[in-house]
């Protein structure tokens, strides 16, 4: 290897722009030899005090508050949540007739998840599944294309399925469905 060979490996280093193995290597040569370890502690040194020479970007206000906003969400999110029974705080359903909890929405797969407790019998209006809709029966009866579903009864539409199920007073369920379904 040649003295040019030599130098531009220990810049490459300097700046970590060659594999970990490489670099062990080059850290190496620079142990077995006073001059080449001279050479790479001065290039690291110059790196490291690059960015100080830099004037700063002006970083637009509205990229600021997008990455600020992200921040937030993340500082803010868990990858775990638990929500006890005698924390919930049932609110009353679009649809009259019903209340809900709502346990997760996540905004970004555009998903909600529920419990629905209907106080009277309801009919649900018809809608459209932009995505599939999972139903787990909790308690009571759901009718739905005229089949009865008690608690234990698991219920899943297809995306682009449709449908109008009735909810017997007192029956609860579990929901995951889409925030983009319509009502037909």
């Amino acid at each position: 290897m040649n003295q040019e060979e030599i130098n531009e490996l220990l810049a490459l280093a300097a700046i970590t722009a060659i594999s970990p193995p490489e670099i062990q290597s080059i850290e190496e040569l620079a142990t077995a030899s006073p001059d080449i370890d001279l050479e790479l502690r001065s290039l690291r040194n110059v790196v490291s005090t690059l960015a100080y020479n830099e004037k700063p970007l002006a970083v637009p206000v509205s990229l600021k508050h997008r990455l600020f906003d992200r921040i937030q969400k993340q500082s803010n999110s868990s990858d775990f949540i638990a929500l006890r029974s005698e924390d919930r705080q049932w609110q009353p359903h679009p649809i009259e007739g019903l209340l809900m909890v709502v346990l997760k929405r996540d905004l970004e797969k555009r998903q909600i998840s529920s419990l629905i407790r209907a106080t009277r019998d309801v009919e649900y209006p018809a809608h459209h599944h932009k995505t599939g809709e999972e139903i787990l029966m909790l308690a009571g009866e759901l009718i739905d294309r005229g089949v009865t579903y008690r608690a234990g009864d698991y219920l899943y539409s297809e995306a682009g399925s449709h449908h109008a199920p009735l909810a017997i007073a007192g029956c609860m369920f579990f929901v995951r469905t889409s925030l983009d379904d319509t009502f037909i």
